[in-house]
């Protein structure tokens, strides 16, 4: 058996480089400790009340501390500065300076609240607590067991309990308030930025469902910024009977997204996908599906969530993967890279997607459904159809008696083998099928015109005029040109027509009710 090769030895500089990194990681739960210490002891609060800066004597009087701790706040400050946490006015020394707030401190200020995100303290409170940090304390443990499947988290194997659960709620009531106050920030984060920058996704809609919508925050800002949209909001009962009165300019549905959404032009799943499994994911989504129009009627579902790699390198890139250990610590989700939330989509009969925009570690993606397909036929044929992959429904029937309802209904090849008068029976039983021509309502024909347009002379004439003899010999049909075709859809209860395509000797025609 062949030796394995001696690894490289680090150089100095590497090595004493690799200290330094060893002593980082392993002292990074401290960074977590002095961000939490500095809302507990409301640090960000005591400097915007103090007008926005504030050198640490002005500090350790706002907050109450006994001055024997001033040196020790003067080092908790540096540490927090240097996080990027708060900021040292006028390139002071950290040390003896005067501190203001930065962007992060600044939507931490009790009170204040910046495009209406709520409680965002909650979030570092929520997850330094001790049964976020427990919970990935036993994560070795947790790797080195052999569940029994569904594998739990670790966060339920350490305490026996799910976040946002009643379990959760009997174990630690204090607790669970907390947590829910995270996620409701979590959820409603970065709102108003999303309006702004990506108003295009909302302003041309009628109607929203936002799935998950917990007290209504996110689309009572829809509903403000777009008067024109209809909001649902959509969440379980125990988060609906608490929800505040409603305004007007939102309705509220309780019920469960994998059961049964209501009906809207687009669907919004706003940070909620990546607390699922894939398999629950696409669950989720198909009853997206069911209730959303076509893509031609609008028809969208509207997701905001993390796209790991959305961000090649730096702190994004960093938040992306420690936001997909925390699924995995706590909870049976994952956040996903692209190519996941494609395979994704495509399971759950969405057709197309695109990412909008990107928001710092989230992206907002718009993904639009496939057109549901059913095949009518005679039994004899259904039953002999290959076996369906979900893409297509098989229905055995007759076409003359009844045909499913559908947006449109089409007719390829088929009506040049029927007479003229099957024919207006035919088209009589698709006008009954589809709805209004405002609704999209139509009859697809796909078959030969003779003599249309520019086919007067030449092969493609003499192509459709064979075709003609071939069902007189054969068949009680008839190929038509247009003034026939004409007179069938009037006979049939049709307005309107209009020839899309010429495709060699055919032509494409839309039939409109």
């Amino acid at each position: 058996m062949a030796s394995r090769p001696t690894p490289a030895l680090p150089s100095d500089t590497e090595l004493i480089q690799a200290q330094a990194e060893l002593w980082r990681h392993s002292l990074l739960y401290l960074k977590q400790m002095t961000f939490k210490c500095a809302i507990e002891l409301g640090i960000p609060t005591a400097i915007h009340n103090l007008g926005g800066t504030a050198s640490l004597p002005e500090l350790s009087v706002a907050l109450s501390l006994p001055p024997a701790k001033q040196p020790y706040l003067t080092r908790l400050m540096r540490q927090l500065a240097s996080s990027g946490v708060f900021t040292v006015v006028d390139g002071g020394d950290a040390m003896s300076g005067t501190y203001g707030l930065t962007p992060l401190s600044s939507i931490l200020i009790d009170g204040v609240r910046i495009d209406g995100d709520a409680h965002q303290e909650a979030i570092v409170l929520a997850l330094s607590s001790k049964y976020y940090v427990e919970a990935a304390m036993g994560l070795t443990d947790w790797f080195r067991k052999d569940h029994a499947t569904p594998i739990p988290s670790p966060f339920e194997d350490v305490h026996g309990a799910v976040p946002f659960e009643e379990s959760m709620e009997r174990l630690d009531p204090e607790s669970a308030k907390l947590f829910n106050q995270a996620l409701a920030a979590h959820d409603h984060m970065g709102i108003g930025v999303l309006l702004r920058q990506c108003g295009q996704v909302f302003s041309g809609l009628r109607s929203l469902t936002d799935c998950c919508g917990g007290d209504g925050t996110t689309a009572r800002s829809i509903a403000k910024a777009f008067p024109h949209v209809k909001c649902t909001v959509l969440d379980l009962p125990q988060v609906i009977n608490n929800a505040p009165p409603s305004d007007g300019s939102v309705t509220y549905v309780a019920g469960d997204m994998f059961h049964s959404i209501p009906p809207s032009q687009a669907v919004m799943l706003k940070v909620v996908l990546h607390f699922w499994s894939d398999e629950n994911c696409v669950k989720i989504l198909s009853q997206c599906k069911k209730a959303i129009p076509s893509r031609a009627d609008g028809g969208k579902v509207i997701i905001i969530d993390v796209v790991i790699g959305s961000s090649t390198s730096g702190p994004i890139l960093e938040t992306q993967l420690l936001l997909d250990m925390i699924m995995l610590v706590n909870f049976q989700g994952r956040q996903r890279d692209e190519n996941d939330w494609s395979h994704i989509f495509k399971k759950a009969g969405f057709s197309e997607y695109k990412i909008v925009k990107k928001l710092g570690a989230r992206c907002v993606f718009e993904a639009f459904p496939h057109v549901r397909c059913i095949v009518l036929d005679f039994p004899r044929v259904i039953n002999n159809a290959p076996p369906s992959d979900g893409s297509v429904t098989y229905v055995a029937g007759d076409m003359f008696h009844s045909i499913p309802p559908s947006q449109a209904v089409m007719l390829k090849v088929v009506l040049h083998f029927w007479s003229d008068e099957n024919c207006v029976k035919i088209l009589a039983q698709r006008k009954k099928a589809i709805p209004a021509r405002a609704d999209g309502g139509k009859v697809i024909i796909i078959d030969v015109v003779i003599g249309s347009r520019s086919s007067t002379s030449g092969p493609i004439l003499e192509a459709q005029l064979l075709m003609d003899m071939l069902m007189l010999v054969n068949f009680r049909s008839r190929q038509r040109d247009e003034n026939d075709w004409s007179d069938i859809f009037k006979k049939a209860g049709f307005s309107e027509y209009k020839i899309v395509s010429k495709l060699g000797a055919r032509c494409v025609f839309e039939v409109y009710p």
